[in-house]
């Protein structure tokens, strides 16, 4: 019956309802189609008809409408054909039979992702913005996602988990869209030095010479910026219920039959481990399963939740969601890496404004292990290569 009804919807309306954002507009302003249309010049049927998509208004029109309805004429005749924009590549290569892409405006450049890559983090499906041709088949990509949505979409880098808060949040408020994608800290600040993302993610553990503050003032040298405080986690070891190995510290990793999980090179937790072995002299070797490595601190507390293996390296928060025990053991600053010239992009403008949300904070302090007491301060300024910082 609900299939029915939906069919029945694009016959009579032509378009279904997610692809009418005059309408949308409209009812999000609280107007009547009697009092818009009255406010336009146009008949209340003309409105109807550019609402289902059957007709396209000239440009006076189109102004009209946009000024009405508080928006912009491109949000409200969002181009689905093309987009003019060179075609640059990502961070990441496309999984092997892969042909779904996710795509974000980066300073005038198109970057594609792997939807594979989103999917990681969330651990759900995620809506591509375009298809690459499928087997020997030749042609271009095709477009799935309005110019628009493709061009108010920013992609954050970096392996907090608690960033999937922030991507739910932005969606229940707006049509902008953030792109999260789960990554190493190291990897996170060369994409976005190379220009292939909005924003990014680290926490290198502080006191040594590539901690935070470094690894900023290196990805921002050419657009200049800001260091931007998030949370700190409490960071440990995650182990079956009843720690049945007795694991208590990093040293009892050099356990030979231990089946361990650890991060992946170039992230903060890896670093934060090395540098607990360092200072009780255990080498990584000795660790069964030292070069085995997650992805995200949520791959390694469910690969122990799963018994896939014995103890992995993760924080507190991903642990006691995978219902498995969690040994802390340090603690890490997640900082945000935020370029001068994207704090005007209407997404990276919304997500640093919720920073300052009561009801965001709430949330976060609520997740274990998470303190956001300096949430949204400014830990440095970098001016860009070549000037100086205020």
């Amino acid at each position: 019956m609900g299939s029915d009804r939906w069919q029945k919807a694009e016959r009579e309306e032509g378009v279904p309802s997610f692809e009418k954002p005059v309408r949308q507009k409209r009812l999000e302003k609280g107007l009547s189609q009697k009092e818009v249309a009255g406010r336009v010049g146009i008949t209340r049927q003309a409105l109807h008809s550019i609402e289902t998509g059957r007709y396209v208004p000239n440009t006076l029109v189109a102004v009209r409408l946009a000024r009405t309805l508080g928006s912009r004429v491109e949000e409200l005749f969002p181009c689905w054909e093309e987009i003019d924009l060179p075609f640059s590549p990502g961070p990441f290569s496309q999984v092997e039979g892969g042909r779904r892409l996710v795509l974000a405006d980066v300073r005038g450049r198109l970057i594609p992702y792997p939807v594979e890559r989103l999917e990681e983090g969330s651990g759900t499906f995620v809506a591509a913005d375009a298809l690459l041709p499928g087997g020997d088949r030749g042609g271009e990509w095709s477009l799935l996602s309005s110019t628009v949505a493709i061009q108010r979409s920013a992609f954050f880098l970096g392996c907090d988990p608690g960033i999937g808060l922030l991507v739910e949040k932005i969606a229940a408020v707006s049509r902008d869209r953030l792109r999260w994608v789960s990554c190493a800290s190291e990897k996170a600040a060369a994409a976005l030095r190379a220009g292939q993302t909005h924003l990014a993610g680290c926490h290198l553990p502080a006191g040594k010479a590539r901690n935070n503050w470094a690894l900023a003032r290196e990805a921002l040298q050419g657009f200049g910026g800001a260091l931007i405080r998030f949370a700190q986690w409490e960071e440990g070891i995650a182990v079956a219920r009843g720690n049945p190995l007795g694991i208590r510290c990093a040293e009892d990793l050099a356990n030979p039959g231990l089946r361990f999980l650890n991060r992946d090179a170039g992230s903060g937790s890896r670093a934060l481990l090395d540098d607990l072995l360092r200072k009780h002299e255990v080498p990584g070797s000795a660790i069964p399963g030292y070069e085995k490595t997650a992805r995200s601190p949520v791959a390694a507390a469910r690969a122990v939740a799963f018994g896939v293996v014995d103890a992995a390296w993760t924080n507190r928060a991903c642990a006691q969601a995978q219902e498995v025990e969690f040994i802390p053991l340090a603690a890490s600053e997640f900082d945000w890496i935020v370029p001068l010239d994207q704090l005007d992009h209407p997404t990276v403008a919304l997500l640093l404004d919720l920073l300052s949300d009561s009801r965001m904070r709430a949330e976060f302090t609520a997740l274990p292990g998470y303190d956001v007491s300096r949430m949204g301060t400014v830990a440095a300024r970098f001016a860009k290569e070549g000037e100086t910082a205020s």
